[in-house]
């Protein structure tokens, strides 16, 4: 089977993992960050994740995107979520751990889905 990555900069191997990117955006018509969650634009984030990826002998085959920086339900880390259950996809994509929640209370108990659903985290940034 032939897997292409969704991003044009991705790791051209012969072996690799899968892998899905999660980003965070202001509007649908506004790429910047959130303004409590950090300070990449949704180009800059992809560039940070493909480069990750490709370091990590990954290709990236879903991307989806959080707007807004509001408390509660965050409907594209769940459609995220569903996806790599269904798919088994091993690996989530952030720029960095900021953009998985921005509210200091919700970081463990994200860690702990992630953790508890087989899923390892991979920060852009700290690659």
């Amino acid at each position: 089977m032939h897997i292409r990555s969704i991003y044009e900069e991705h790791y051209l191997g012969e072996t690799y993992r899968t892998g899905v990117a999660y980003l965070r955006a202001r509007t649908e018509k506004d790429d910047r960050a959130p303004r409590r969650v950090g300070d990449y634009s949704i180009t800059r984030q992809r560039e940070f994740i493909a480069k990750a990826a490709r370091a990590e002998r990954v290709i990236i085959i879903a991307e989806y995107i959080e707007y807004g920086d509001e408390p509660g339900y965050q409907p594209a880390f769940l459609q995220a979520m569903a996806f790599i259950t269904e798919t088994q996809v091993p690996d989530l994509f952030v720029a960095s751990d900021e953009y998985l929640t921005w509210r200091c209370h919700e970081v463990d108990p994200f860690m702990d889905y992630l953790r508890t659903s087989h899923v390892q985290l991979i920060t852009a940034v700290a690659i």
